[in-house]
């Protein structure tokens, strides 16, 4: 009788170890979310009422400013405007039998243009203005700004890199605006 009691007794120890590691098995190939803990607005999962957030101290840096000001100067009273920051995804798209479009769509998503001038009034995309960055970190950006002008150029948007401390005359930008190619 006392070997019956002792078998149960070992029988109900091996099951309660069998059941707690199948349960860490469980618990271990579930999918987790990469990236980070993932925040679910629908849930209140966040104080909506105290966001992280705040204003920047301006849109432009000072190099890219400066390039703004110029610009806008030389086009002066002509029928264009000059737009800061402007999304990639929102001056070009993609054509309707492109290849992984997915992948095209996310890499113009996550570009975009110093300033963009536009003909008025209707906004229509006209030339795109990168400000060269300064040598410190030219080459990393380089390959980002390679291929923002590749895309505006199978777009048909010519797009021009310009050194704030060599800003090309209004006639040369006049001439870009107009369709003439020329180099700035």
């Amino acid at each position: 009788m006392l070997q019956l009691v002792g078998a149960i007794i070992v029988l109900l120890a091996a099951k309660l170890m069998y059941d707690i590691i199948r349960e860490q098995i469980r618990v271990s190939k579930e999918k987790k979310p990469k990236g980070g803990e993932v925040i679910d607005l629908s849930q209140n999962w966040i104080d909506i009422n105290n966001l992280p957030y705040r204003k920047r101290d301006q849109l432009l840096n000072a190099r890219e400013m400066m390039v703004y000001h110029a610009v806008q100067e030389m086009i002066g009273n002509s029928p264009y405007v000059v737009l800061p920051k402007v999304r990639l995804a929102d001056i070009i798209q993609l054509s309707a039998d492109a290849a992984n479009r997915q992948e095209h769509a996310q890499r113009v998503k996550e570009r975009s243009v110093d300033l963009l001038v536009c003909q008025y009034p209707d906004l229509t995309p006209v030339l795109a203005l990168q400000v060269e960055p300064p040598s410190a970190d030219g080459k990393r950006k380089s390959r980002g700004d390679r291929f923002v002008r590749q895309s505006l150029q199978a777009a048909g948007i010519p797009a021009v890199m310009i050194n704030p401390n060599q800003l090309p005359d209004s006639e040369e930008i006049l001439r870009l605006l107009s369709g003439e190619t020329a180099e700035a």
